[in-house]
């Protein structure tokens, strides 16, 4: 067979592999001016701040305040999760493109997943533009154990992805004020869901944690932002409806509901069992959330299709 004939695969081929949900919106994110602008803050920041703790570490006797990392949990944990603030009124304003979109067998779970993926690269292709500001505190002593800096890198991003799932799922709302209240509301359950999963393990385990403990803590603290970040795009993916039933309930009530409740359900689980029942009520939820589709308008689950 001649060679000539044969397709050639290439960069530009790439982007068939992906969802193009996340192909369209990664290319209008990287030149959207809610990422260039903070991007370009961001740098200056660091720079800022850097200057800051080498300065400090003469004022304070060889320890500075880590104005680094406030910078990083302000940018990735507020900043840069409400520039999705309205991810989703594209497809759901004017012409709402969400019909389209359904039609063109694509479901609403590639949406939103499309959008919250494209949020988490961004944030994560900003962060590591911020390495060499990282290397810059490690050669002038800034940075300590290099397993605690990871731990805290590893927080920054799992924050990060939390946060921009819960301003996803308040998107769909069209009022700014409902969007913002949704936010608030979501957040301040996540982290008592985190807390309720996790805190209790410290109430109950012994001073020094051994490492099943601290293994249990971190999966925990996984398995509840998995929690979180599922409800949250749940409720992002019951507005993408075909049409609206006026005789049904409002599609989101349900997701909400199970937001506000499921701290309670999991610290009040995690207390009785003394921290380590916590992961039956976290699976539960977890499937619960998944399965979870209120609302007319449902598609089967599966991927678009060349």
């Amino acid at each position: 067979m001649d060679r000539c004939n044969q397709p050639i695969i290439g960069a530009a081929d790439f982007r068939d592999f992906l969802s193009p949900i996340f192909v369209k919106e990664l290319r209008q994110g990287l030149r959207a001016n809610q990422f260039v602008w903070p991007f370009i803050a961001v740098q200056i920041g660091a720079i800022i701040c850097i200057s800051l703790e080498y300065m400090g570490r003469h004022v304070f006797d060889g320890s500075s305040p880590t104005f680094f990392y406030g910078l990083l949990w302000v940018v990735f944990g507020g900043v840069l999760p409400l520039t999705l603030i309205g991810s989703l009124q594209p497809e759901l304003a004017g012409g709402r493109n969400v019909e389209l979109l359904l039609m063109s067998n694509l479901s609403r779970w590639q949406i939103v997943l499309g959008k919250w993926y494209v949020g988490s690269v961004l944030s994560g292709l900003m962060l590591i533009s911020l390495i060499p500001y990282w290397l810059v505190r490690y050669l002038v002593g800034s940075v300590g154990s290099i397993g605690v800096e990871l731990l805290l890198m590893f927080g920054i991003v799992l924050i990060n992805a939390t946060m921009n799932a819960i301003v996803i799922g308040a998107s769909g709302y069209r009022n700014y004020v409902t969007r913002v209240f949704m936010i608030f509301v979501s957040a301040l359950f996540a982290f008592f869901t985190v807390m309720g999963g996790v805190r209790s393990l410290f109430r109950f385990a012994t001073r020094s944690l051994g490492t099943g403990e601290i293994i249990f803590l971190v999966t925990t603290g996984l398995a509840t932002m998995a929690l979180v970040v599922i409800l949250n795009l749940q409720m992002g993916r019951a507005k993408l409806r075909l049409f609206e039933n006026p005789l049904d309930p409002p599609s989101t009530a349900l997701i909400v509901v199970l937001i506000i409740c499921t701290p309670i359900l999991v610290g009040i689980t995690a207390g009785i069992t003394l921290g380590k029942g916590g992961w039956l009520m976290i699976a539960i939820l977890i499937a619960l959330g998944i399965m979870i589709d209120p609302g007319p308008g449902r598609k089967n689950r599966r991927w678009a299709q060349s």
